[in-house]
């Protein structure tokens, strides 16, 4: 690579990193020879374990290069077995390019001075890396051979997003019980940020919340918008507008080099939570991306990095430990190898990993994704609404402690509260299973959570007690770990190790194999000591009434703080998640929606529902419990509210009241300028109609009206354009709203919506009128413009249609011109022209208007000449050619500009036929 010249790197300093697949560390050498000693301040290769490594004081480990084998600095005093190495370990080069950008990591003792030979494109803030651009050689004899310079690639990604399409349904992840049962939690005191191309603030579900970072793309792009309408959508678009914290405020951050953003940014803005619905090149490594987000993870304790798994569920592999093992490791970018962060995959309604989601494992093995939740369309989707759940969660830590929640228990929350979905227990597609909202938001409001902290060699105990009637006892630990080294063939630094103790026996967590191969990939859990992940939880189904909760801090540098979280079921419950009394069903419109609920009982249930209490509807007799979920397929359009119940035994569990409806449409009556009327269909059982008006943030109450339409006389007085209409019951439950229109767009001005002519051959020709209403009219004509006097071909007293189609059955040869005219019962008048269409039935041409002035245009139709090419002459007086052209079509036109006034002959010529006429040019 030496004289090519390249672009931009990034430097990185301290920490530990971990490479892709671990290189031969013979590779690294400047000799062979074992040292006896080696200058404290040079960089070394050493033999020893981390752990005794640890023990040493003024040793900076630089690179892992495996368990046994680390790239250090300082003073080997006590290593039996060090080399001196070559700079070779720090590149991480890719061919490609005569110009290319660099990411360097350097230690903090790094002199800026020696990056004076380079452009230096941008500074990471508190993170000791820089991107730049200069010469190859330069980076390789100015930089690559510096000891305070750790890292040096020229793999700079591309971000893209990773789906574009919004499916909005909350009901899977629980999200619909949370704004049920605890409205005031919607975000409203927080604030979220979206990495990646700016969203559209002007969006009416995002109206008013948008927070200014400075740090905007200025690109604005419909899949931030849909990210942003996930997490904080208001709902004032319809039901699938409406997000996870429909009050949160909402800040954007360019993601253009695919980099956290400055820890004072987020210290000043206030954020703990931020979405990362994208992707960059699949690396399977620790790379600078990934320690830069742990980073900042680790620097502001209280940071949530959320990131989609990715859309590249059928790709391969092509490198590191998984290379070429299919239906595993594909995980979009090595921001998805962070081990701070949470990483989101996606499952569909029932649970099931749709085949183009990306999996885990991580570069070294570690669960990827941690968590997934519903989205049939991509990651990207599923990333958003677990963000929007986190904004929650720490709205209410806010809330009980006037604090800001700590990452790593928001982070523990999510995975404890998650069901298992996908293949039994902990595995690579799912990880610890869907996100319960309610479940983990439950965790947090009965303060079943502990934090303790531990060094090395240390541990921490709790009691844990639990009733006598509890069942499936989950624990899990979190803590959020130091970044490790780029390139380290582990990312874990901090190894704690968790156990639970009940008397004697001891319970450990679950593990996975993570060999590279898919027999190994794809087997079930163990138990056993977890030196991979910063998240071990232990999982017992029928648990004894008291545990000890032990925590030791097996290889620890420094201190480390950590969070533990439990939950459990009880035996025997059951109890409904989805409808609450909040619900609509078919959720959003759709034909088909799932009954849900939670429960620790077995066999089969009979499901029913009724409308007057009275009088039950079997839907089934045979409801399998333990699935969670029964699908109601074409439910009735009942349009009201009802019940339903499970009827398991002798016992039985009805729902709170919730409505069945689809929405109604609504549209315009009339737009006459000064005044309005919007109108909509009945809905059946509705007393009454609640008519919105979109106002700063969210629709607001205009008016309730008995009728099926309102009549606005003064539009001058609205805050906005848009409206919805939603019926209401005598119960004073809502049935699903309309979706929210703007009554300017609706094609209807002031009464007619449209106007036009129809020409059907042989026959004449129909004049089709569309009235937005039929309100105040007194009666309508249709007319014929013959030019001399206008003839009536209908007149319809007191319409009561809206669509009317009126056949003219004897239309003039050629030109023929329709009008209406709409009076009202109050004596004004409103004349529309149909427009012109030509009709000819019994001459086989027509040229007009004859006469024609000098400034017009000539026309000329045509019917026998469809499938031939007439040729047209004008002739002046004196039997001069003045104009000659072949008829285009059916229809076409003469220029006669230039000609003087008087009398024009013409002859129209189409093979074997001849016809001739005379035109008047005045």
């Amino acid at each position: 690579m030496s004289g090519r010249i390249l672009g931009v790197l990034f430097i990185i300093w301290s920490g530990s990193v971990f490479s892709q697949k671990t290189e031969n560390w013979h590779d690294f050498l400047s000799t062979e020879k074992l040292l006896d000693t080696i200058s404290e301040e040079s960089v070394f290769l050493v033999e020893s374990s981390l752990e005794n490594l640890y023990k040493l004081k003024d040793i900076q480990i630089v690179r892992s290069l495996d368990a046994n084998h680390h790239i250090v600095k300082g003073n080997s005093f006590g290593l039996e077995r060090v080399w001196s190495v070559n700079d070779q370990w720090k590149f991480n080069l890719q061919e490609g390019g005569n110009q290319m950008n660099y990411l360097i990591i350097t230690s903090p003792f790094f002199e800026q001075s020696l990056l004076d030979s380079f452009e230096v494109l941008k500074e990471y803030t508190s993170r000791n890396t820089y991107l730049i651009k200069g010469k190859s050689e330069d980076v390789k004899n100015i930089l690559g051979e510096n000891d305070e310079v750790i890292h040096i690639t020229n793999k700079v990604p591309n971000p893209q997003v990773e789906s574009r399409v919004i499916d909005m349904n909350l009901n899977p992840n629980r999200v619909n019980r949370i704004h049920h049962s605890f409205p005031e939690l919607n975000g409203a005191s927080e604030l979220v940020s979206i990495q990646e191309n700016n969203y559209d603030d002007y969006d009416i579900d995002l109206l008013n919340r948008n927070i200014i970072s400075g740090l905007e793309s200025e690109t604005v792009d419909n899949h931030a918008t849909e990210m942003a309408t996930v997490i904080a959508g208001k709902g004032n678009s319809f039901i699938t507008g409406k997000g996870v914290a429909t009050d949160v405020s909402i800040t954007s951050s360019d993601f253009i080099d695919a980099m956290p953003d400055s820890d004072e940014s987020y210290q000043n803005l206030g954020i703990i939570t931020q979405n990362h619905s994208y992707g960059i090149p699949r690396e399977s490594e620790y790379g600078v991306q990934a320690r830069a987000f742990d980073l900042s993870a680790f620097n502001n304790q209280n940071l949530l990095h959320v990131f989609s798994s990715g859309n590249e569920g059928l790709e391969v592999s092509t490198d590191g430990n998984y290379n070429g093992i299919e239906g595993f490791a594909n995980l979009t970018g090595n921001i998805k190898m962070t081990k701070n962060s949470i990483v989101v995959g996606s499952v569909d309604t029932v649970g099931n990993v749709p085949a183009f989601v990306s999996r885990g494992p991580a570069y070294d093995g570690r669960v990827k994704p941690e968590v997934v939740a519903y989205s049939v369309v991509g990651s990207s989707n599923s990333a958003a609404l677990v963000s929007g759940v986190s904004v929650l969660l720490q709205q209410q830590y806010r809330q009980t402690n006037d604090a800001e929640i700590p990452s790593a228990l928001v982070k523990a929350l999510l995975i404890n509260g998650a069901e298992d979905v996908g293949p039994d227990g902990l595995d690579f597609l799912t990880g610890y299973g869907n996100v319960n909202g309610w479940r983990s938001l439950q965790a947090l409001q009965n303060d079943q959570f502990i934090s303790g902290n531990v060094t090395n060699g240390t541990s921490e105990s709790f009691i844990l007690n639990v009733p006598a009637d509890a069942v499936n006892l989950k624990v899990t630990l979190v803590w959020t770990d130091p970044p490790a080294n780029v390139g380290d063939f582990k990312a874990l630094v901090n190894n704690l190790d968790l156990r639970l103790m009940n008397g004697s026996t001891e319970i450990l967590p679950w593990v996975l194999d993570a060999s590279p191969s898919s027999n190994a990939l794809s087997k079930p859990a163990t138990r056993g000591i977890d030196d991979l992940n910063n998240v071990e939880q232990v999982t017992i189904e029928n648990p004894s009434m008291t545990y000890s909760i032990q925590v030791e801090g097996t290889t620890v540098t420094g201190a480390q703080d950590f969070y533990i979280v439990w939950d459990y079921d009880l035996a025997d419950f059951f109890e409904w998640d989805f409808p609450t009394g909040s619900d609509n069903m078919p959720y959003n419109g759709e034909t088909g929606s799932y009954f849900r609920w939670s429960t620790t009982k077995s066999g089969m249930g009979e499901l029913s529902y009724t409308v007057d209490e009275t009088s039950w509807e079997v839907l089934s007799n045979e409801v399998e419990l333990s699935k969670g979920y029964w699908r109601w397929n074409n439910p009735p359009l009942i349009n009201d509210e009802i019940k339903a119940r499970m009827i398991i035994g002798s016992e039985t569990f009805e729902t709170e009241p919730f409505s069945v409806s689809v929405p109604q449409s609504a549209s315009v009556g009339f737009n006459c300028g000064d005044s309005l009327m919007l109108k909509w269909n009945p809905s059946p059982n509705a007393i009454n109609y609640t008519v919105y008006n979109l106002g700063e943030e969210e629709l607001e109450n205009y008016a309730t009206v008995n009728d099926t339409f309102l009549i606005i006389p003064n539009v001058a007085t609205l805050d906005s354009r848009r409206f919805a209409i939603q019926p209401n019951l005598s119960s004073g439950k809502n049935l699903i709203p309309t979706p929210t229109f703007d009554y300017a767009l609706q094609g209807v001005e002031c009464y007619v919506f449209s106007l036009f002519q129809q020409v059907a051959l042989d026959t004449g020709i129909y004049v089709n009128l569309s009235l937005g209403t039929t309100y105040g009219i007194d009666e309508i004509i249709i007319e014929r413009n013959d030019f001399n006097s206008f003839k009536e071909i209908i007149r319809i007293a007191n319409p009561e249609a809206s669509e009317i189609s009126v056949l003219d059955d004897s239309p003039s040869q050629g030109f023929n011109e329709h009008w209406a005219t709409v009076r009202f019962i109050n004596g004004e008048e409103l004349v529309l022209s149909a427009g012109t269409s030509y009709y000819l039935t019994e001459v086989p041409y027509r040229i007009y208007p004859n006469p024609v002035r000098a400034d017009e245009s000539l026309y000329i139709i045509t019917k026998e000449f469809e499938d031939r090419t007439p040729n047209l002459e004008l002739i002046d007086e004196k039997g001069a050619i003045v104009h000659k052209q072949v008829v285009q079509g059916s229809r076409d036109y003469i220029s006669i500009g230039g000609l003087k006034s008087g009398i024009y002959f013409y002859r129209l010529v189409a093979d074997d036929q001849v016809f001739t006429g005379r035109i008047l040019v005045r």
